[in-house]
């Protein structure tokens, strides 16, 4: 359990303000280009936090689909975006009605489990839902090693903030919800694996940026992938969101507006990430 403890300040989720695929051929990023749009349409999957160190050797393929987007869709609109607002939505959604504690509301073990790893007093955390102690008060080891102002997201934004016109695939409160909307079942599940992935930290952290440079999602999924019988909380909340971001997505390419979709990597890995749901609609998507 010494990989996590638990302190007040946010998690990688948070972050990323301002996480059927085959392995990557040789010298792809994790950047794809749908060539049956009728202009240029560029999704990139992102480390919402990075060391300085950790941008791929060639950044060739990400500075010319730069090059040729107008217009700039992250999670949330960078330019609307106020952290301050969303933590405090957060905070307020995560805790619960007068009376009711955090024990009343997950199993023995798991509690137990949460006793064990804390290191603050029981009272700092015990009227939180599960998920929000997840999403805003457990921090892995190796995380001090990274930032977020070394993430792709930042550095897209930079580029181009002078030029470009922004967007955003959920607002604020979509992005709450998709937390608050989560049955006690859910949360539970959603903060032990939370936990199952600290406890791989920091060696998890190593891989999952060795996997993103090297643009294979087959990796990075099965770094992430829940295990058989195992917990499934995080990656329901990772694809129930992508879910709801591809309509969106599909109105973009149709409006023939050049474009570049920037969202944390993990929503574009798997059976029901991003690139393969576009895939069932008909697009023909090409990693570069």
């Amino acid at each position: 359990m010494k990989s996590w403890v638990i302190f007040l300040i946010a998690l990688c989720v948070i972050s990323g303000d301002f996480s059927p695929a085959e392995a990557a051929p040789h010298g792809k990023q994790f950047l794809w280009r749908v060539i049956n749009s009728p202009s240029p349409f560029y999704l990139v999957g992102s480390m919402h936090a990075l060391r300085e160190g950790d941008y791929p050797t060639d950044l060739g393929a990400f500075n010319r689909a730069i090059d040729q987007s107008q217009k700039f869709i992250f999670e949330r609109d960078p330019t609307a975006n106020n952290p301050t607002v969303l933590w405090r939505k957060l905070s307020a959604k995560g805790t619960y009605p007068h009376g009711v504690t955090i024990q009343q509301r997950v199993s023995p073990s798991t509690f137990a489990l949460l006793k064990r790893i804390a290191r603050i007093p029981q009272g700092a955390y015990e009227t939180q839902r599960p998920w929000a102690i997840a999403a805003l008060n457990l921090k892995a080891q190796g995380m001090e090693q990274v930032s977020s102002k070394w993430s792709m997201d930042h550095f897209i934004y930079v580029k181009v903030r002078h030029r470009a016109q922004f967007g955003g695939l959920e607002s604020t409160d979509e992005f709450v919800r998709t937390f608050s909307g989560m049955s006690d079942r859910e949360s539970e599940s959603f903060l032990l694996q939370a936990i199952e992935y600290g406890q791989r930290s920091p060696e998890l952290l190593d891989q999952t940026i060795a996997a993103w440079k090297a643009g294979s999602p087959a990796q990075l999924y099965q770094l992430y992938a829940p295990r058989r019988n195992g917990f499934g909380g995080y990656w329901h909340w990772v694809e129930k969101r992508s879910a709801l971001w591809i309509p969106r997505i599909e109105d973009a390419i149709k409006s023939r507006q050049p474009t570049m979709v920037v969202v944390g990597a993990l929503h574009l890995c798997g059976p029901r990430g991003l690139i393969a749901e576009l895939q069932k609609r008909g697009y023909k998507v090409e990693q570069l």
